[in-house]
């Protein structure tokens, strides 16, 4: 067998499919003259022409290392906000952190791989594992948009059953005790957004967002537009229950809802309404729960809440255990709640 020279066998060869048609005619005008000898030479050449000329291509295609194609996925969705990206570029950089990825070919990495990856370092809970998949899906279906792989491997891979923490939804007492916190001088500022997020379900990253002209008080609606929504998608949300009163602390168009020093304000106010232990979207899941006793629409609610579809509300997001009907009549149709189910347990 003949082996190039070491310079050689390392210089790309760049031939083709003209070139190739070309040599193959000469070849067969050679192999015209007579015997099988020249017709089984010919065979062979054009063997080595396609495979050259494969090999030529390939290594054109296969110089996109998974680094490569993380960052300019990232890059490519830099005009989303820049809380997205940084949460983005976190889960990116954990990837990288492990060389056998951050330097692999990417048309070389298989489901395996992807599978082992997650299930090492993104399994702490579902919702870690979920978006880290989400994440490498999303690089892999870019690469695939650029023709740098031949196909995501992501796609198909099951999720891992973790055991999720119990939602949990405020109850009666729970509500009245921070209605009453936020008649505080000092707390008088979270009575708007805190209503929002409690009867219209909007995030709190949303809510810092919104200006006084965003809510449409002939409407009694507000507008969570595209730029200030977390998922891109813009909607209109009722104000229902104690949202409607939100008028009565009204200011100029241009001015934000939420006060500027949101951290602080927000965890005083919880821990002088008691609520020591609380649980990441708390104010949601009581909405959304809320929301499907009163309404039994999840049509509704999805589209409200600003998901994509209704996969998490059903998995995460729901706890109707022990919410009667009455509580969900009383918690949309009562619009001031000055004791608010003092009652109820």
């Amino acid at each position: 067998m003949m082996t190039l020279p070491h310079s050689q066998a390392h210089t790309p060869v760049n031939i083709s499919e003209a070139d190739i048609n070309s040599l193959l005619i000469e070849f067969g005008e050679l192999a015209k003259s007579d015997n099988g000898r020249n017709q089984r030479l010919l065979q062979l050449i054009r063997k080595v022409l396609f495979a050259v000329a494969n090999a030529s291509s390939q290594e054109e295609e296969e110089n996109v290392s998974f680094r490569f194609a993380a960052m300019a996925s990232l890059k490519a969705r830099s005009h989303r906000r820049p809380a997205t990206i940084t949460d983005l570029r976190s889960y990116i950089n954990r990837i990288l952190q492990h060389a056998e990825w951050a330097d692999t070919n990417i048309r070389l990495i298989r489901r395996k791989d992807c599978r082992q990856l997650l299930q090492n370092h993104f399994s702490t809970s579902g919702h870690i594992y979920a978006k880290a998949k989400a994440i490498l899906h999303s690089i892999f279906s870019y690469a695939l948009r650029n023709e740098w792989c031949e196909r995501n491997p992501v796609f198909g891979l099951d999720n891992i059953h973790v055991h999720e923490e119990c939602i949990e939804i405020l109850n009666g007492k729970q509500i009245a005790a921070l209605l009453r916190a936020m008649e505080n001088k000092e707390l008088h500022c979270m009575q708007a957004p805190v209503r929002l997020m409690l009867w219209c379900g909007i995030r709190p990253g949303e809510v810092q967002r919104l200006r006084w002209r965003d809510i449409d008080f002939r409407e009694n609606e507000v507008y969570v537009d595209a730029h200030n929504s977390k998922t891109g998608g813009a909607r209109a949300i009722p104000l229902r229950g104690g949202a409607l009163c939100i008028k009565l602390f009204r200011q100029s168009d241009d001015k934000l809802i939420a006060p500027r020093n949101w951290s602080r304000v927000w965890a005083t106010l919880r821990r002088r309404a008691g609520l020591r232990h609380w649980q990441k979207d708390a104010l949601r899941h009581t909405f959304a729960s809320y929301h499907l006793k009163r309404f039994h629409n999840l049509n509704l609610l999805q589209e409200e809440m600003g998901h994509r579809d209704s996969t998490l509300l059903r998995t995460r997001y729901l706890n109707l255990r022990n919410l009667t009907s009455q509580a969900a009549y009383k918690f949309f149709c009562c619009d001031k709640l000055p004791a608010y189910a003092a009652k109820e347990d």
